[in-house]
């Protein structure tokens, strides 16, 4: 969102410890922030989970959202002048009945939750789909069949399924509308782009290196998300393979709230 800098912070989730930097746009400091979200495990053992890791995250209204047990969802609030403060939220999360890949994403002011079912423990065959968005007045989840003809969503994550990734862009170009533009990060040597209809449910693959004649990449193809999408970003989404090996783990989201 171009025209609300003024209100735009930028966090960043480290993968290797419980910590997080926050940094308003047109400061010139990071403000570090520890914390400490447990969730019960069998036999109500206490269990510290780091926020970024293994959990759907995404920000929306000035709060970021993140997958925490089956009954809860996490929720970080900036609105405050003291700082973050966590906390969380009961909601029914979806029932996963077999291998799947859950994505947060917020489009429009809105919270998405998008499921990517498997076969089996087959993680390189996609069995179906399912979409669902928040009702915060309810606080419940709504399946919904489609996002509109504007925008599609794009899912991805770090390599091997240690992070998620969720965004929304504009359509257009080679970007058709009310679309699902899927990276499978959980197979580690998938290479293909997976394109989902949702007014028709159906599946196709698209393999940007097949032409070329390689087997596989370098690394699995992610998103880079530009500004402004023009012709010349189209494919973007692979252009970055040799440069992520050198960056820190890290997942990076946007939130808007008041200063």
């Amino acid at each position: 969102m171009p025209g609300a800098a003024s209100g735009c912070a930028v966090v960043v989730f480290d993968l290797d410890d419980n910590e997080m930097w926050v940094c308003k746009i047109g400061a010139t400091d990071w403000d570090s922030h520890r914390y400490e979200p447990t969730m019960f495990v069998k036999g109500r053992i206490p269990r510290l989970t780091n926020i970024a890791m293994h959990h759907g995250i995404a920000a929306v209204a000035g709060k970021i959202y993140f997958e925490y047990t089956s009954d809860e969802m996490g929720v970080i609030d900036f609105h405050g002048e003291e700082g973050p403060k966590f906390g969380s939220i009961e909601v029914d999360m979806v029932d996963l009945p077999q291998m799947a890949s859950m994505y947060l994403v917020e489009s429009c002011g809105e919270l998405f939750l998008i499921v990517i079912f498997f076969v089996g423990k087959n993680v390189h065959k996609i069995a179906k789909h399912a979409l669902y968005k928040m009702d915060f007045s309810e606080l419940a989840w709504c399946e919904v069949d489609e996002i509109g003809g504007d925008r599609v969503f794009l899912p991805s994550g770090d390599r091997g399924g240690i992070s998620c990734f969720g965004a929304s862009c504009s359509a257009g170009d080679h970007l058709r509308g009310n679309h699902i533009y899927f990276l499978n990060h959980v197979a580690i040597h998938e290479n293909f782009l997976h394109v989902i209809d949702l007014k028709k449910g159906a599946e196709e693959e698209q393999r940007p290196f097949k032409h070329k004649g390689y087997l596989m990449p370098l690394r699995s193809p992610f998103w880079l998300l530009p500004t402004q999408c023009t012709s010349q970003a189209q494919g973007s989404y692979f252009l970055l393979c040799n440069l992520w090996r050198r960056v820190k783990r890290a997942i990076i989201c946007s939130l808007y709230f008041k200063i």
